[in-house]
């Protein structure tokens, strides 16, 4: 039976005391989540039963990702290996986030239906799970297919009806983050959602056993079996990519203390970069920023709209800006990517070329073990005089002094022959054997 403990206890709170009132609804809360891992964990088994029936009588296992931003697309590999397997058919829900108006990360219609054309044009099977006529989100056990496997990429703004609770009770539950983990915050890790979701796929060990020790599960649902994201280098790694020289500078958005992680360094080197970019004409520049750094710019007062075209203006002038989720090959096209976003960390790193750090002076949220890692073998700056000396020795002078270090610490990490598609879609079987 559902008992709303949440709204029980909300409700006693209107009634005590302000700092009782916080206690009782931390409280409430508490036992609303238990209550819900409890009815999880009763729905899996009579989900891997029905799931077993099917192979049992060959029928095809349905897949479905959940996305609502095609720059977080991270997932394609295990699309396309299940693609070709004739136990599973995959396919794409798009839906809208659930975000308010006044969040730098609200989505319009057009903004959904730029999402579904970019699967579309990609020729994949994909499917609206948002209804525009009726202005609401549909329930994805009433969609075209109802899936047996649900894979999200986002761990917020999840509408209520789509989220892993109420989709437990007809599919396995599945996490893959749209980004590469990256620091200590519990935000990474221990939301309702991640406490919710049946499986949820990290890069490593290193990784995993940081959440485990963390989390009240112990980790129970954690599952290293290496990132989709970064089979594109498993997959490629033969492939001839032309060198375009392309320096690559990709800031994030959190330029502040207004959020978990105060990464973002734009605000104090953001013009001083594009500034050594148009006293370096010679090389091939690209700006990529975060997909919510301008909004976050505007929206915080720190730019206004005018502002950030002209800076994206000048950058177009001398170079050109990237947008797209689809940056890898631009990656491998690079000599050296200058960021201070924690996600790409990692990916760069796989390319073997130089990657600068750019550290806030703000108090960042410290990495986690296996990004650490990374950073302490490449290139670090706190602040442009440090920045402009490694500019002038790695991309003037082509003297990348660190790259036996990072060389050592690539093949301690063991990313050489990791294929996490075919890891993923092994451990899902597993499940069902």
């Amino acid at each position: 039976m559902y008992i709303p403990y949440e709204k029980i206890f909300n409700t006693i709170a209107l009634f005590a005391p302000v700092k009782f009132g916080v206690k009782i609804k931390k409280f409430g809360q508490k036992l609303k989540v238990k209550s819900n891992i409890r009815h999880i964990s009763k729905n899996k088994k009579k989900v891997i039963k029905k799931l077993k029936e099917k192979i049992k009588n060959n029928e095809k296992i349905n897949v479905a990702f959940y996305i609502y931003d095609e720059t977080k697309w991270k997932s394609q590999s295990i699309y396309d290996l299940m693609e070709n397997d004739k136990r599973f058919i995959p396919y794409i829900f798009v839906s809208k986030n659930c975000s308010p108006e006044n969040n730098m990360n609200f989505q319009t219609k057009d903004d959904i239906k730029k999402v579904y054309d970019f699967f579309k044009n990609k020729k994949m099977r994909v499917f609206y799970a948002y209804d525009f006529e009726k202005d609401d989100y549909i329930p994805l056990n009433e969609m075209p297919i109802k899936p047996d496997i649900v894979f999200y990429s986002h761990p917020w703004y999840i509408y209520e009806t789509q989220g892993p609770v109420m989709a437990s009770k007809y599919a396995i539950t599945s996490y893959i983050p749209y980004f590469l983990a990256t620091s200590v915050s519990p935000i990474e890790y221990y939301t309702r959602f991640h406490q919710y979701v049946e499986n949820h796929y990290v890069l490593n060990d290193l990784i995993k056993n940081y959440y485990a020790k963390n989390m009240d599960n112990k980790g129970i649902n954690l599952k290293s079996t290496g990132h989709p994201m970064l089979d594109y280098f498993y997959l490629n790694k033969n492939k001839y990519f032309e060198n375009k020289n392309y320096t690559i500078y990709a800031p994030h958005w959190s330029v502040d203390k207004n959020n978990n992680l105060h990464w973002g360094t734009f605000l104090d080197l953001g013009y001083k970069i594009l500034n050594y970019a148009k006293s370096h004409p010679e090389l091939n520049w690209v700006y990529k920023p975060h997909p919510c750094l301008e909004n976050y710019l505007i929206k915080n007062n720190y730019f206004s709209k005018d502002e950030i075209n002209s800076y994206r203006k000048e950058w177009q002038n001398i170079g050109q800006i990237m947008e797209t989720g689809d940056y890898l090959d631009l990656f491998m096209q690079s000599k050296a990517l200058i960021t201070d976003c924690g996600s790409f960390e990692t990916e760069y790193f796989l390319t073997k070329k130089p990657l600068i750090h750019l550290k806030s002076n703000i108090d960042p949220t410290p990495f986690n073990p296996s990004v650490e890692k990374i950073v302490k073998s490449c290139y670090e700056a706190k602040n442009f005089d440090e920045l402009e000396q490694i500019l002038n020795e790695i991309l003037i002078k082509n003297n990348d002094y660190k790259m036996l270090e990072r060389k050592k610490v690539y093949e301690e990490l063991g990313y050489e022959n990791n294929y996490a598609a075919k890891n993923i879609i092994e451990d899902i079987l597993n499940c069902l054997k």
